[in-house]
C-alpha cells in the first residue's frame, strides 16, 4: 500500500513496536478517563493452567476484568483432555475468583467450530451473532450474570 497524504500527515502501514504500544496506551488511557476509571476495576488478570501429571500444559483460560466485568479472552483444552469436565471446573473457578475481585458479570465470545453449546451449558446466554463468516462459521457473543 502507497501512503496517503492528508494535509501533511500520512496513513501508512510502516511501523515498529514502538509505534504500536503507543496507540494502544493512548486508547487505554482515553477509556479510563471517559470511564472515569471504572476500565481499571478491578484490573486483575485471571490466568488458568491445565496442567498434566509431568507438568506439561494441556490447557489454559486467560480472562481479563475490567468495568467490573469478566472478559473470558483464551480458552483451549488439549483434544485428549477434553469432555472430562476439566474445562467446566476452569470456567468455574474463574468466574468465582472474577466475583470475588467484584465481577458482576462475565462474558465472551466463540465460534460455531468452537465452543458455545459448552457456554450455554454453563449459563451463558447469546446476546449477539455475527453471521457474515463465509462456510456458515458465526460468531457468538455471550454472557453470563455472576
Amino acid at each position: 500500500m502507497a501512503d496517503i497524504i492528508l494535509d501533511n500527515i500520512k496513513i501508512t502501514v510502516e511501523s515498529n513496536d514502538t509505534d504500536y504500544n503507543e496507540v494502544c496506551d493512548h486508547l487505554y488511557e482515553y477509556n479510563v478517563r471517559a470511564t472515569n476509571g471504572l476500565l481499571k476495576k478491578p484490573g486483575k488478570d485471571i490466568n488458568l493452567y491445565l496442567k498434566d501429571e509431568s507438568g506439561k500444559v494441556v490447557g489454559g483460560l486467560f480472562c481479563e476484568t475490567w468495568s467490573y466485568g469478566l472478559y473470558i479472552d483464551v480458552f483451549w483444552i488439549a483434544d485428549e483432555y477434553r469432555h472430562k469436565g476439566h474445562g467446566k471446573v476452569m470456567i468455574t473457578e474463574a468466574e468465582r475468583r472474577g466475583k470475588e475481585l467484584g465481577c458482576i458479570f462475565a462474558h465472551t465470545c466463540t465460534f460455531t467450530y468452537q465452543s458455545p453449546e459448552f457456554y450455554k451449558k454453563m449459563g451463558y446466554e447469546v446476546f449477539g451473532v455475527n453471521d457474515e463468516y463465509p462456510d456458515g462459521i458465526k460468531q457468538f457473543f455471550l454472557k453470563k450474570k455472576l
